[in-house]
């Protein structure tokens, strides 16, 4: 899965002599999220952390040939500035095969201070995937937003 990309812009303005200044903010996609390979068992759920460990509960099996990742990207802009993230809501986003889908929850990120720096910083996403008991096996696939914006 991978975040998708949008350009936003905050203005400053100063009143007196009527100057304005464009911040740009870009976010490029890097590594998509993977919840790697697992069976689905009697259903629970997989977490993917921003660190890229992974984790199961119910009775989903986690496999060892494809270990998942977190998803990262890297945001440029002006340096020193901060800058905010909105992550989807809690069901708003499934992976799909076919019919079939699965719903993801709790996203997160790292670093917890987000801030340019020298102009540049790589932010890690994780999150939750529900899976259904016997879960229909396949290659399940989506998308999700990521809004970047000045503080």
């Amino acid at each position: 899965m991978t975040a998708r990309r949008r350009w936003l812009a905050a203005a400053a303005a100063v009143v007196v002599p009527c100057l304005g200044a464009a911040l740009g903010i870009a976010v490029a996609p890097g590594q998509g999220l993977s919840f790697g390979a697992f069976a689905a068992g009697s259903g629970g759920a997989v977490t993917v952390s921003p660190t890229g460990s992974r984790a199961a509960t119910g009775g989903v099996v986690l496999l060892s040939a494809r270990p998942g990742a977190a998803a990262t990207f890297t945001v440029t802009g002006d340096p020193g500035l901060s800058f905010g993230l909105t992550l989807p809501a809690d069901g708003a986003v499934a992976l799909t095969s076919g019919a079939h889908a699965m719903a993801l929850s709790g996203f997160t990120y790292l670093p917890a201070t987000l801030s340019l720096g020298a102009g540049s910083q790589v932010v890690s996403i994780g999150a939750t995937l529900a899976v259904g008991a016997q879960q229909a096996p396949g290659s399940y696939a989506g998308t999700f937003d990521v809004t970047v914006n000045y503080q």
